[in-house]
């Protein structure tokens, strides 16, 4: 019995550690990320260190409207969101754009 009760809890142990690490996944899947099968690759090949799931986990939970630059670019747009083109390169179209669409609230 005892070593029936240590095959279960092994069996528990395994599924929640499983569970954990792929936890990246599972967000990303269950948020119908764009990009859930790269971030399930990389949640795969993250097992040669902590970096590659630290990047899958934090792309995973990063708001789907806002890029992954904001924190270093800044709002560019000025509404609190990013939209499609106000990354590095077209910043001063994204500000334009908030602008105006500023105006028209």
């Amino acid at each position: 019995m005892a070593s029936f009760l240590n095959a279960v809890s092994g069996l528990l142990f395994l599924l929640i550690a499983l569970a954990a690490y792929f936890l990246p996944t599972i967000i990303a899947f269950k948020r119908k990320h764009s990009y859930k099968y790269v971030i399930l690759g990389i949640n795969i090949i993250g097992f040669v260190g902590i970096f590659p799931w630290i990047a899958a986990f934090v792309w995973a939970a990063w708001p789907a409207d806002k890029s992954l630059i904001d924190p270093l670019a800044g709002n560019v747009t000025g509404m609190g969101k990013r939209n499609t083109g106000d990354t590095i390169g077209a910043i001063q179209y994204g500000k334009e754009r908030g602008y105006e669409d500023e105006k028209h609230k």
